[in-house]
């Protein structure tokens, strides 16, 4: 029996191993984990020696420990090795595999584990899922801890999950699962839940979800990113995917559905009851990024001759079935919106009073064809936390709700920020899960533009050879001139996109004075300080004016370019966004160099 008493796995990888004359017989590589009583213990070790493997079981070795291990025995009693998939290696099968902590509601990973002795055994007591065991397979955690307490930085914690936590052992692990999570899962927020479907690995992820009941299933679903519940939708059985999209909003499902493939989502729609599908497939109906593609149809209305208690009675029955309700809606018996009251004015009402008497009529709707865009800009302007689809003959076909048109907002934002970076989103948003072809074909069209902008640049500046070649020193300025113009453009050109999404410009003409003047300030600023500068760099006062003056038009130039594109772009219906990134700054570009050599050709008498 070794002499041992408690490490970690990476204190004694690549350590070697000595016989009883103090010769090496190799060193370690792996451990292999047999199943022990009451917990997983090493049979054996693997050591290599000149890439060789070997087999040395725990009863052979004399001492274990971070400092020294000994085998009673020698090189000539040592058994070749061979990889086996059957084997449950420790290092291989363990390391860096994912675990899934409910307590943190997060997907961890094992960066190291501990070892302790248990009657005469090595047994696995817990896994290291912290900073304290990355560093330690890095070989620096003393001289971490060292430097952060150098910085008064609290010291790093330990996060071990005991090894009574998880489940049993296999060989070809693709995940670690704790014995927990199926009783606790389903007690954590959806979007907890979301998250760490989201981190696991498809299988894990898929298993999770199979053991959810059907209502926490279609909380957690909804708060999915698209392509991950395709992926989880699509490993389920059409009854029971069936039965989870059926406890989803209308709105919730129609997205969901609309992301599968037109068979699986037929299947799942077979399987629901008749009205509900229907209602799914009305929303399905409806254009992308439109105010009834974003709709649901579950609301709450009455009629304007009941009175307030007999609404509350009845609001109490039917806000058990609705996700979210705002406002009672007030319809005719042709279902046309009359107005709306919130609830708290509905709670705060005179019970005898009719709701025709405490109703606002002066609502705001929107049609089903409505930009979402619109949309967000009436609820934005009007504070309201949802607001009714009506049709051309004001019926009332559904709600947008807030939180819906939030989602959709941060994706507008995105692909703004994506256009002005000269780029666009993959599919979904997620590069990590993204076909890197996919990732190209998004970037190319953007980076086309640039090599086109680049190869005029390059002609603009053959066109002015004979007058780089006879005072060469103006090379030198060349890339401050592009840089400041294309930055001057870009940061007016971000501000104007802006500005246009957010539908905040009251008076057009008197914005555009403005950035305007600010931009000839600017201009003025930066070129009085670019001729200071290469006159005394090189002490020629005409090359300052020179560079001084092309500064200055430059960055006016890009000014009003940068006003002008995002202005037409929206004008003609185009994203302005698009404009503002590549476009602006290789169009800079180009406007400079001109600019440049052609002062530049204007004054040359003067600079000979």
């Amino acid at each position: 029996m070794p002499f041992f008493s408690e490490l970690f796995v990476s204190e004694i990888l690549r350590k070697p191993v000595l016989d009883p004359r103090g010769e090496e017989l190799g060193r370690v590589k792996d451990l292999v984990v047999v199943k022990g009583d009451p917990l997983p213990k090493i049979s054996f070790l693997i050591i290599e020696k000149k890439r060789k493997l070997f087999n040395l079981p725990w009863s052979d070795l004399n001492m274990f420990n971070k400092r020294i291990i000994s085998a009673a025995v020698y090189k000539e009693d040592l058994k070749h090795y061979e990889m086996n998939e059957d084997d449950l290696l420790l290092v291989r099968d363990i390391f860096d595999k994912q675990i899934v902590d409910v307590n943190g509601a997060k997907v961890v990973r094992a960066n190291d584990v501990k070892l302790e002795s248990y009657e005469g055994d090595a047994v696995l007591i817990a896994v290291d899922v912290g900073m304290r065991g990355a560093l330690r397979r890095l070989g620096v955690k003393l001289g971490s801890e060292k430097f952060l307490k150098l910085l008064r930085r609290p010291r790093i914690p330990y996060k071990l999950i005991s090894w009574n936590y998880i489940q049993p052992l296999k060989p070809k692990l693709k995940a670690i699962a704790l014995t927990v999570p199926r009783q606790m899962v389903s007690e954590l927020h959806p979007a907890d839940i979301a998250e760490i479907i989201s981190k696991a690995s498809p299988d894990e992820g898929a298993h999770l979800f199979k053991d959810l009941d059907i209502e926490t299933a279609a909380e957690a679903l909804s708060e999915l990113n698209p392509e991950v519940q395709a992926e989880i939708i699509s490993a389920v059985d059409a009854e029971k995917a069936a039965d989870i999209i059926e406890e989803m909003s209308s709105d919730d499902a129609a997205d969901v559905l609309s992301d599968l493939p037109t068979e699986k989502a037929k299947e799942i729609l077979d399987h629901i009851e008749k009205e509900e599908a229907e209602d799914i497939q009305e929303l399905l109906s409806h254009e992308e990024d439109t105010a009834g593609s974003l709709m649901t149809k579950e609301f709450i209305a009455y009629a304007p001759d009941i009175t307030v208690k007999e609404a509350i009675e009845n609001f109490k029955k039917d806000a058990e079935d609705i996700e979210t309700v705002y406002y009672i809606y007030v319809l005719d018996a042709e279902g046309k919106a009359l107005g709306a009251t919130s609830l708290r004015e509905l709670l705060l009402a005179d019970p005898s009073m009719m709701l025709s008497e405490i109703m606002e009529t002066k609502i705001k709707s929107v049609t089903p064809n409505e930009d979402v865009e619109v949309v967000a800009e009436i609820m934005s302007k009007y504070n309201l936390a949802a607001i009714p689809v009506v049709d051309s003959n004001n019926a009332m076909l559904g709600i947008v709700t807030v939180d819906d048109i939030m989602d959709v907002m941060v994706e507008e934002a995105t692909e703004d920020m994506y256009h002005i970076a000269g780029t666009s989103e993959v599919r979904f948003g997620n590069i990590e899960d993204a076909r890197l072809l996919d990732i190209v074909k998004t970037r190319i069209p953007w980076l086309a533009l640039c090599l086109l902008g680049g190869l005029i640049s390059s002609i603009v500046i053959s066109r002015f050879e004979n007058t780089l070649a006879t005072f060469v020193v103006l090379a030198a300025f060349v890339p401050v001139i592009m840089g400041m113009a294309g930055n001057a453009g870009l940061q007016v050109s971000t501000t104007m996109v802006r500005n246009i999404g957010l539908n905040s410009i009251n008076n057009y003409w008197r914005y555009v004075a403005k950035e305007l003047l600010a931009g000839l300030m600017i201009a003025g600023i930066t070129g009085i300080a670019i001729a200071a500068a290469a006159s005394a760099l090189k002490g020629m006062p005409m090359l300052g004016v020179v560079v001084g003056v092309s500064m200055f038009l430059a960055i006016s130039s890009s000014t009003i370019l940068a006003i002008l594109a995002p202005t037409i772009a929206d004008k003609v219906g185009i994203d302005p966004a698009i404009t503002a990134g590549p476009f602006v700054t290789v169009f800079n570009d180009i406007l400079g160099l001109t600019i440049y050599f052609t002062v530049a050709s204007i004054f040359m008498r003067y600079l000979i």
